[in-house]
């Protein structure tokens, strides 16, 4: 697993359509990990939060940090 994946995941959400479609025909966390695993960018969840916290220190504008905290938001209301 990769805190780089985690990393490159939310820096692409927004502009990657493919892997947002692929990421919401996933029915829980696991199966979302599961499927960024299968596609060579996989991480944990301690990764996901560790690149949360990363980012939200390199934010700028209170704009760039609310948009870290929705995905990280997004990515807690999957089903465990």
């Amino acid at each position: 697993m990769s805190l780089q994946n985690a990393i490159n995941f939310i820096s692409n959400i927004d502009t990657d359509k493919d892997l947002r479609r692929s990421c919401y025909t996933c029915r829980s966390r696991t199966e979302l990990l599961e499927m960024l695993k299968n596609t060579n960018r996989g991480f944990t969840p301690e990764e996901f939060a560790n690149a949360i916290n990363m980012l939200l220190f390199k934010c700028q504008t209170y704009e760039q940090a609310d948009r870290v905290k929705e995905l990280d938001a997004w990515f807690h209301c999957f089903i465990r």
